[in-house]
């Protein structure tokens, strides 16, 4: 499976932003860590506070959304 266009990936806590991290690092997922939406992993509790602040921008191509 190849992600195209934006990809939000979001970690709701530390471990998982740490696990998110590393395998990033270690290039270990499918996508690389420069195709984040803002280049950094999002960190995020709260399904409505993620929507008004990112998915309220004009994007040109589709979004995908990793829960984590």
């Amino acid at each position: 499976m190849i992600l195209r266009g934006y990809i939000a990936c979001i970690c709701e806590g530390n471990a998982e932003q740490a696990i998110m991290d590393l395998l990033l690092e270690n290039e270990k997922l499918i996508f690389q860590a420069k195709d984040l939406l803002d280049g950094k992993i999002i960190r995020c509790r709260d399904a409505k506070t993620f929507e008004q602040r990112y998915l309220r921008k004009g994007f040109s191509d589709t979004i995908t959304i990793l829960r984590i």
